[in-house]
């Protein structure tokens, strides 16, 4: 996407140009993916809080990767998913900043767990 600045504070997304139908069947994939990914990870952040014989460092290690894509995923699909369903192409520059620190922070957790995780195999 790209983005143009406004004065007021609220930025004009690059339209996605998509027809009617292609633009409902991919907000249901787009819906249907952030949904998996939400219980997928939930579950495993569950079984590893639950199951106190996986509360071994290597355990608790793995658990920040499912967080982590937690952050990563709902730091993207609910724009791109209201983006799809409303179609309005406008974002508040807060919103904007609040997202890119939270695809950042995701990038350098994931960068820096599976580094912590080489060095301690």
């Amino acid at each position: 996407m790209v983005i143009y600045y406004n004065t007021s504070y609220i930025l004009n997304l690059q339209p996605l140009n998509l027809p009617l139908e292609t633009a409902i069947s991919t907000f249901l994939l787009a819906t249907l993916s952030y949904l998996v990914i939400l219980f997928c990870n939930l579950c495993l952040i569950l079984t590893v809080v639950l199951n106190k014989t996986l509360h071994q460092p290597m355990h608790l290690l793995l658990i920040n990767l499912p967080i982590n894509d937690l952050i990563g995923s709902t730091a993207f699909f609910p724009q791109i998913i209201k983006e799809l369903l409303l179609d309005t192409r406008k974002m508040h520059y807060t919103a904007c900043i609040a997202q890119a620190f939270c695809i950042h922070t995701y990038a350098v957790g994931a960068v820096l767990i599976l580094s912590l995780m080489a060095y301690d195999s």
